[in-house]
């Protein structure tokens, strides 16, 4: 099993602008990311976006920015919708602060071929079949 998970996705790195991150709603679907991207394209244009980069491999995703670095696992990715050149995904990631386990974060890409093939990658991720099961035994609850 571990051997077919190092080739359904091939490491790659984006260099994006990190439009920002919201609190979601739904831990799937697109009609709960949609309204959110231009909020934050709206939002970046106060204040200028972060520069990251993100790792993505079979093992989920990273985001590096300078020295800072934060792993997100493959299963916590439950989401992800492209939009010409910007990327959202849904992350199941517990806040303390705002004590939310869901979060939007948006990703601007230098072209809509780059978004194209980061949103490819985390589909992949996200539709693995024990992801699958999970996040419908989440909504379940």
């Amino acid at each position: 099993m571990a051997l077919r998970l190092r080739k359904d996705v091939q490491k790659a790195s984006y260099y994006v602008w990190f439009l920002g991150a919201q609190e979601a709603k739904a831990l799937r679907g697109t009609r709960s990311l949609l309204p959110m991207i231009p909020r934050m394209v709206e939002k970046s244009k106060e204040q200028e976006p972060l520069k990251v980069t993100l790792q993505v491999s079979h093992k989920g995703l990273k985001i590096v920015q300078g020295s800072a670095k934060h792993f997100i696992p493959h299963g916590a990715i439950t989401c992800s919708v492209q939009t010409e050149d910007i990327v959202a995904c849904t992350l199941l990631l517990y806040n303390p602060a705002t004590k939310c386990p869901l979060h939007v974060h948006a990703y601007r890409c230098d072209s809509e071929l780059t978004a194209q093939a980061l949103h490819d990658q985390l589909q992949v991720l996200i539709n693995r079949p024990e992801n699958q099961k999970r996040f419908t035994e989440l909504e379940a609850r």
